[in-house]
């Protein structure tokens, strides 16, 4: 799940310290097959405003930076390419991406993923997509009533925000290029919501999270929308690091991540937790990469 807004003051590549120890962390080899040793570097998407993300995942960080006695960096990236090139350059350790995007980027990188996102407001590993459309569109009920209607997706490779709702769409034959009006992709899922708010598209998909958020945020009059379709259930965000980092220091990673409790992290919100995922995981967005014929080995 991703769309990304294009930042001014954080922009890809660029790299906040947000926490130190007193000292590095100790361990074998070249700090342990990190990118420099003594610092962990994560790198995360924002999929709203990329400040924010930063100032949201702080506490996140400190923690870290405490259970391995070392610094913490993020790696703020603009796309998906620009934080899967730092992970295949050994640039950044361990990464917060969408779940196409880690899919994605096990075409192009050496990484593996150890945890999955448990937010607190669902108590689940799992999200949805979800589409929407004005409340006062009684023409819009449903996934089959969306043709000859004009439509926003997120990014083309937003897990919720374009590809779970393009698969849905071709299995009740619905060709979103032949069969929608007008398609946008409008960059976030922010910017997806307000659109359907201000009329400038009729209906809109993005993750069910993120417009509960806006919604309880009242960044948008939630009583204006409607959902008319929802999505089975998405593995929420992967945590994962580049295999070549040792065994020994994965270990240490994965306990450190595995130690946060109800901490605000990026997009994501509060997290309750991060459970155990493996590469197997993500199989169902493989699955869904399938149906839209996507060779993910091609993709930049």
């Amino acid at each position: 799940m991703r769309g990304f807004n294009r930042l001014a003051v954080v922009a890809a590549g660029a790299v906040l310290v947000l926490g130190a120890a007193n000292r590095p962390a100790s361990a074998e080899g070249p700090g342990g097959g990190l990118a420099e040793a003594g610092v962990l570097k994560v790198g995360i998407i924002p999929a709203e405003d990329g400040r924010a993300v930063v100032r949201q995942s702080k506490e996140v960080m400190d923690q870290i930076s405490a259970a391995l006695n070392m610094k913490t960096e993020i790696f703020v990236g603009s796309d998906y390419n620009a934080t899967i090139e730092a992970l295949r350059s050994n640039k950044v350790d361990v990464a917060l991406m969408g779940a196409f995007g880690y899919v994605l980027a096990t075409t192009q990188a050496p990484v593996e993923a150890f945890a999955v996102t448990v937010t607190a407001k669902s108590n689940s590993p799992a999200y949805h997509s979800i589409i929407i459309a004005r409340a006062d569109a009684n023409d819009l009920t449903s996934l089959d009533s969306l043709k000859g209607h004009t439509f926003a997706f997120v990014d083309p490779s937003s897990t919720s925000g374009s590809l779970m709702p393009k698969a849905a769409m071709m299995d009740s034959h619905i060709v979103p290029e032949s069969d929608l009006k007008k398609v946008i992709y409008s960059g976030g899922h922010d910017a997806s919501i307000i659109a359907v708010v201000e009329g400038k598209v009729d209906a809109a998909s993005v993750a069910d999270r993120i417009y509960a958020g806006a919604c309880d945020k009242k960044a948008v009059d939630c009583s204006k929308l409607k959902v008319i379709w929802t999505s089975p259930a998405i593995p929420n965000d992967p945590l994962f690091y580049r295999k070549a980092i040792s065994d020994d220091m994965k270990k240490k990673i994965r306990d450190a991540f595995y130690g946060i409790k109800n901490l605000t992290f990026g997009e994501m919100g509060t997290v309750a937790r991060f459970d155990p995922a493996t590469d197997a995981t993500y199989d169902v967005v493989r699955n869904i990469a399938k149906t839209l014929k996507l060779d993910l080995t091609k993709m930049k």
